[in-house]
C-alpha cells in the first residue's frame, strides 16, 4: 500500500512518502495551492452533481451536458496544480494497488476519488481510503469468528428507497452468505429506537444504516435522525464502547441542520465522528445521495464483493467499477462513495476461505461467448440498463434473460440425456410445450438421474453448479408466476428487479462453462459450420487444435444437424431443437418450441 501524509501550513502542502510503512528517499515534498483554487474546484464539482442530479430526476428533460467530460478536466486541472512532480511520477509508476490519504484537516474537502491523472480517475485505478489527522487509525482485527451484521432502514418512514434497500439487501446476504458465516438483523421504521439501537450496536461487525442524517457544529453530537425527531448521537454510539469494524452509512442529510446545500466537510465531521468513536472503516458519501434504486444495486454489489473476501477498499473499488461501466453516463454514484480508514481492511482471516473468492461477470465473455439466445437477451438487458428503462421494462428484460437461461441449459441437459439413450421425454415442440415450473423440474429430473447412474455429462461443471442453483432457480419461477398474476405490487417491482439482476449475473458467472459448449449447424460440405455464439452468430471452422483428427470425424456423421460440442472435451452430440431464418435479415435462429412463453411478457409489451 502506499501512504500518503500530507500536511498544510498555510498554502503550502508537504508530501510524505511511504511504501508498506516503509519512507521513501525523498521527502517532505512541497507544492503552493492558494485556498480559493480549492474552492473553487469543489464549487465546480458541486455544480456537476446538482447537473447530475437533475439530469436523472428529470430523464425526459433536453439537457446537452457531458459531465464526465467536465468531472475530468476539472479533476485532471486540479491533479496537476496540487501534487508535485516527483508525486506524479510516483503515482504514475507505482505498483501498488491501494492509496491511504493520510491528510491534515485543511484538506479534509477535497475529494480524492475525482483527482485525473491524465488516464484514468484515481478511483479508477486505486483503492482509496483517507484518514483525517487527529482521527484514529486502528490495525486490522482479524480472527475466527461468524460476523455479526445490523441492517437499519428508514427510521423516520419517509424514505421509500431507503426501506427497500434494507430489505433487498437482507435478502440477498441471507442467499449469499452461509448462516455459520454471518448472522443478520434488520430493524426499521419506528422501531428504531434510541435505546434498542444503542443495545443492538454494541457487538456488531458491520453496521450498515440507510436514513437521515442529523448533523452539529460539534462533530460528537451528529448522529443518525430517528423517528420524533430523535437522535442518536456519536458521542451516545462511542459510550456503548463499540469495537466495530465498519459502518456504511447511505444517508440522506437532515432537512433541518443541513438544509439542501451540498457540504463535504459535514460528511468529513460526521465520518470523523464515527471513527473516533471506535469505528476501524467508515463507507459514507461526498454528498446527498438520491433515494433511488441505483443506490440500492451500488450497495448490493459493495456487500457482495465484501464477503467474498475482499477487503473494504477492494469492495467499493469493485462496486464504482461496475457503476461507472453499467450506469447512465452522466450518473455520479460511483463518484459519492469515499473510505474513511485503511483501504486495505479486510473483516476476514485470510487463511479461513469459507466463501468462494469473488468473481466478476465480464459482460464481453457472456456478449461474445455464450450461446447466442443468452447473449441476445444479457445485451438487450445491457442497453435497458443504460437508456433507465422503466422498472416494468427492466424486469421484462431480466425475465427474457431467465426464459434465454432456461432454454439454452435446459436443452443441453435434455440433449445429453438423449445422448445417453435414458429415455426420457423431451418437450421439444408446441404441441408437448410446458411452462417454465415444469421445464425446470423435467431438468433437474435429468441431473438427478445423471447423479444416480454416476453417468458422466458433457456439462461436467454445469450440473453441480444447476444443483447449487436450485433453490434460486425454482424461487425465480415463483417470482415470475406471480408477476403473470398481477401480484406484485407496483412499489415493490424495484425490489425484485434488484435482486433478480443480482441472481442472474451470479447465473451467468456460475455457468461459465458455456463458453466452452457450443451449439452450431453442421455444414453439408467442407464449408466451415454455423456457430450460436455471441450476439453475432456467424460460419467459423472449430478452432481447438487437433480438431480434424477428434472432432471432425464426430462432426462429418452430423452434415445438416445442429449439435452439441465441448472442444476442450472433444464430444460432440445431436441438439434436438430447431433453427429458422430470419425473414428481414435471412440470419439463422434458435427455435425452442418445448418451453411455453411468458405470458405477461406480451401484456407489457
Amino acid at each position: 500500500m502506499l501512504s500518503l501524509i500530507i500536511d498544510r501550513v498555510g498554502n503550502v502542502n508537504i508530501f510524505n512518502v511511504l511504501e508498506d510503512n516503509l519512507p521513501v528517499e525523498e521527502s517532505h515534498i512541497q507544492s503552493t495551492l492558494d485556498d480559493d483554487l480549492i474552492f473553487e474546484y469543489l464549487g465546480e464539482v458541486e455544480r456537476l452533481v446538482h447537473v447530475s442530479q437533475s439530469v436523472l430526476s428529470n430523464p425526459n428533460q433536453i439537457l446537452n451536458a457531458d459531465i464526465l467530460q467536465d468531472l475530468k478536466v476539472l479533476g485532471e486541472t486540479f491533479y496537476q496544480q496540487f501534487f508535485p512532480l516527483s508525486i506524479i511520477e510516483k503515482l504514475k509508476n507505482t505498483t501498488k494497488h491501494s492509496i491511504h490519504f493520510n491528510i491534515d484537516p485543511a484538506l479534509a474537502l477535497i475529494p480524492w476519488e475525482l483527482l485525473h491523472d491524465g488516464t484514468s480517475f484515481l478511483s479508477d485505478k486505486f483503492r482509496i481510503g483517507k484518514t483525517i489527522r487527529g482521527g484514529l487509525h486502528r490495525p486490522t482485527h482479524q480472527e475466527n469468528r461468524k460476523i455479526k451484521m445490523l441492517i437499519i432502514a428508514d427510521p423516520t418512514e419517509d424514505l421509500p428507497h431507503a426501506q427497500k434497500e434494507g430489505e433487498v439487501l437482507f435478502s440477498v446476504l441471507s442467499q449469499k452468505v452461509p448462516t455459520h458465516l454471518l448472522e443478520l438483523e434488520f430493524i426499521g421504521g419506528k422501531q428504531v429506537t434510541k435505546l434498542k439501537l444503542l443495545s443492538l450496536i454494541k457487538d456488531k461487525h458491520i453496521i450498515h444504516y440507510s436514513g437521515h442524517l442529523h448533523f452539529s457544529d460539534d462533530s460528537l453530537e451528529n448522529g443518525w435522525l430517528l423517528s420524533d425527531g430523535k437522535v442518536l448521537k456519536a458521542r451516545e454510539i462511542k459510550s456503548t464502547g463499540i469495537d466495530t469494524d465498519l459502518v456504511f452509512s447511505n444517508s440522506c442529510m437532515s432537512a433541518k441542520s443541513a438544509g439542501k446545500k451540498l457540504n463535504t466537510n459535514i460528511m468529513n465531521q460526521y465520518a470523523g465522528a464515527f471513527l473516533t468513536a471506535g469505528i476501524k472503516t467508515f463507507v459514507g458519501t461526498n454528498w446527498e445521495i438520491l433515494d433511488n434504486e441505483r443506490t440500492i444495486d451500488f450497495t448490493v454489489r459493495f456487500y457482495t464483493f465484501l464477503f467474498s473476501d475482499k477487503s473494504v477498499g477492494e469492495s467499493l473499488f469493485l462496486s464504482k467499477e461496475f457503476a461507472r461501466r453499467n450506469y447512465h453516463a452522466n450518473d455520479l454514484t460511483w463518484a459519492n462513495y469515499a473510505l474513511y480508514g485503511n483501504p486495505d481492511f479486510s473483516l476476514f482471516v485470510k487463511e479461513r476461505r469459507n466463501f468462494h473468492s469473488a468473481k466478476i461477470l465480464n459482460p464481453t465473455s457472456v456478449l461474445e461467448f455464450y450461446p447466442t439466445p443468452i447473449a441476445v437477451a444479457y445485451s438487450k438487458l445491457v442497453n435497458s440498463n443504460k437508456s433507465k428503462s422503466s422498472g416494468k421494462n427492466h424486469i421484462l428484460g431480466l425475465v427474457k434473460l431467465f426464459e434465454a437461461i432456461s432454454q439454452v441449459v435446459g436443452m443441453m441437459v435434455f440433449s445429453d440425456h438423449a445422448a445417453h439413450a435414458m429415455n426420457k421425454s423431451i418437450p421439444n415442440n408446441p404441441d408437448d410445450a410446458v411452462s417454465l415450473r415444469k421445464w425446470w423440474e423435467l431438468v433437474y429430473g435429468c441431473v438427478w438421474d445423471f447423479q444416480k447412474l454416476k453417468i458422466s455429462s458433457i456439462l461436467e461443471m454445469a450440473l453441480p453448479v444447476l444443483h447449487e442453483q436450485k433453490e434460486t432457480i425454482f424461487k425465480i419461477v415463483g417470482w415470475m408466476e406471480s408477476w403473470e398474476r398481477d401480484e406484485i405490487k407496483e412499489e415493490e417491482v424495484e425490489s425484485y428487479q434488484i435482486i433478480l439482476q443480482f441472481f442472474l449475473e451470479n447465473m451467468l458467472l456460475e455457468f461459465s462453462e458455456l463458453e466452452r459448449v457450443s451449439i452450431l449447424l453442421v455444414s453439408e460440405n467442407q464449408n466451415p459450420h454455423f456457430y450460436f455464439k455471441g450476439i453475432k452468430p456467424a460460419y467459423l471452422y472449430p478452432s481447438s487444435p487437433g480438431s480434424k483428427d477428434k472432432l471432425q470425424e464426430q462432426l462429418s456423421k452430423q452434415k445438416g444437424n445442429l449439435v452439441l460440442v465441448h472442444e476442450s472435451r472433444k464430444i460432440v452430440i445431436p441438439f434436438p431443437t430447431y433453427f429458422k431464418e430470419k425473414k428481414e435479415t435471412g440470419d439463422l435462429e434458435l427455435v425452442f418450441n418445448g418451453l411455453t412463453p411468458f405470458v405477461s411478457g406480451a401484456k407489457q409489451n
